[in-house]
């Protein structure tokens, strides 16, 4: 018998436990643990505390592939009962659980959908991932950017809810396989520079793709995905090997700790080659390497080298734009609008 949370909120877990997924959203979470039990989602948040949902139950079934569900305190405590795991667990596998995302409220149990996550994205998570898990329903995860890799499985996924599909399978785009080892490897030889530079490349990547969508490469990447070449969705995926390629001429150029004009020219021109190479018309794309020049072309702060690891150090124009954490655009020192003109060199 299910147990009815009453004033002083459940007293019982839910007889079917369910096992969150790394990562996963709450309302994905949720969803799994109410249908598991025979609960319809909106029987189930009743469970969880106050709030408001919409009327028709066909809508409430589609919140967990659009939107996010947040709670107070209170309403973790709640979920921590009916899903019979500590609530400092369920916060470590569930990043919308956050203390720095809980709602206001300490009396009251409540929950909200927002009309958008607060932080990240809802991307699908690899099915094969979910059929290895024994995971049975769709999940969906926090994801910071807008898509993920699965490298184990080959599948690209993002937070599409339009035509196309669901999923890609890289089977036939072995370079975006091997741009996600790139970006891995940059991260672990370099830590929090090689994340910051990746992302630095992907935004120069971005700005190439917006004047120059149809570029032949990226054309037969979208093709072959099933997307159209020109649709936003296609972007992260087919401009992927090029930025990997970039963030290492990035991570060569801030290594060799040369930034005067010369050095700079040297750089901009090599680029320009491997542009050549690409499809890419150097001449209408160089406007963003400029822009990523002016960015670093000052000295970095003295760091010292931790045991283990090189210590890669970047220029203060760099840290004083870019975050340390988060997506893509919110990781580099390109989140302006690049077509505004740049500095000289």
């Amino acid at each position: 018998m299910l147990d009815d949370p009453g004033l002083y909120g459940p007293r019982w877990p839910l007889p079917l436990r369910v096992r969150p997924v790394l990562g996963e959203s709450t309302g994905s979470f949720v969803n799994r643990l109410a249908h598991a039990n025979g609960l319809s989602l909106a029987a189930f948040l009743d469970r969880v505390g106050q709030g408001e949902a919409s009327a028709y139950a066909e809508r409430v079934e589609k919140y967990p592939q659009s939107t996010e569900m947040y709670v107070n305190e209170a309403g973790l405590r709640y979920l921590a009962v009916l899903a019979d795991r500590a609530a400092g667990l369920l916060q470590q596998d569930l990043p919308s659980l956050g203390a720095e995302h809980l709602l206001p409220g300490q009396e009251a149990a409540q929950w909200w959908w927002r009309w958008e996550p607060v932080a990240g994205h809802l991307v699908r998570y690899c099915p094969p991932c979910a059929d290895a898990q024994g995971v049975g329903q769709t999940v969906w995860l926090m994801s910071p950017d807008s898509w993920q890799v699965c490298l184990q499985h080959g599948y690209w996924s993002d937070d599409s809810r339009g035509r196309g599909p669901d999923f890609v399978q890289l089977a036939e785009l072995p370079e975006t396989v091997t741009a996600q080892r790139v970006r891995q490897q940059l991260a672990e030889q370099w830590g929090p520079a090689g994340e910051e530079l990746f992302a630095d490349a992907f935004q120069v990547a971005v700005y190439w793709w917006t004047r120059m969508p149809d570029t032949a490469r990226w054309v037969r990447r979208a093709w072959t995905a099933g997307l159209d070449a020109r649709e936003m969705r296609a972007a992260p995926l087919v401009i992927y090997p090029e930025a990997a390629e970039l963030a290492r001429a990035m991570v060569d150029f801030e290594y060799a700790g040369q930034r005067d004009t010369a050095a700079r020219t040297r750089w901009l021109e090599s680029v320009e080659q491997l542009m050549s190479g690409w499809g890419v018309d150097a001449a209408e794309g160089r406007q963003a390497l400029l822009v990523w020049l002016v960015r670093h072309r000052t000295e970095p702060p003295e760091l010292g080298s931790p045991a283990g690891r090189p210590r890669l150090a970047l220029a203060r124009g760099h840290d004083r734009i870019a975050s340390r954490t988060g997506s893509v655009s919110q990781r580099s020192c390109l989140t302006w609008q690049l077509g505004m003109a740049a500095a000289d060199m």
